[in-house]
């Protein structure tokens, strides 16, 4: 993703403008980097200007989790098996964390939310309904589910990796990183499902 340019930084400012400028910025250098004032630089404008669109640090990021939340695609209709519906969702949070992998690790440890994420809680309940999941069961079957699909995608960005002790080197071999292909990605993907399957199969609440 190329920085804004000139052009760019003649057109007036606008929340959407500011987040994906500093969503560049994160994805450079880190959202431990970015600040009010570097943010400003990038876009040409004057600090303080960016206060009239984002009230805090906080609340840029809220944005930019929020942008990035949004290219998840919810398909409507949902399809009509429960297994596809998840399917793709699992994919796409795998391709998410591809494309925007310095985010997620910021916006997985986040305290808040976002509309977007709600509105993901609500695809994934609506799928595991025509599964047949048990009302009761609902609420921590979804949180279950969306700690998956987001867990599943940061080690995506960043691999999985079994960690060496203190004052040992780091092994670097091919299962050093696994987790970050398609392949492992679908792999976890079918795991989950059937899980649910065999849930809802053996009536367990």
């Amino acid at each position: 993703m190329a920085r804004p340019g000139t052009r760019q930084q003649r057109q007036p400012l606008s929340p959407e403008r500011i987040y994906r400028a500093a969503l560049v910025l994160i994805e450079e250098n880190g959202a431990d980097d970015l600040s009010m004032r570097k943010l400003a630089g990038t876009l040409g404008v004057d600090a303080m200007s960016l206060y009239h669109h984002v009230e805090s640090k906080q609340a840029l990021l809220q944005g930019v989790f929020q942008t990035v939340q949004e290219e998840l695609d919810l398909p409507e209709p949902m399809p009509a098996d429960w297994k596809e519906a998840l399917r793709q969702l699992g994919q796409g949070f795998h391709q998410l964390a591809q494309r925007y992998p310095r985010v997620f690790p910021p916006m997985i440890t986040s305290s808040w939310g976002t509309e977007r994420e709600r509105e993901i809680f609500h695809y994934i309940q609506r799928a595991l309904h025509k599964a047949g999941v048990a009302e009761q069961d609902m609420p921590r079957a979804t949180s279950a589910l969306y700690t998956f699909g987001i867990g599943m995608a940061n080690v995506a960005a960043n691999g999985l990796r079994l960690r060496p002790l203190y004052g040992e080197p780091e092994p670097v071999n091919e299962e050093s990183a696994h987790g970050t292909s398609d392949a492992d990605a679908q792999f976890s993907i079918e795991m989950m499902l059937a899980g649910i399957e065999s849930l809802v199969s053996e009536g367990r609440h």
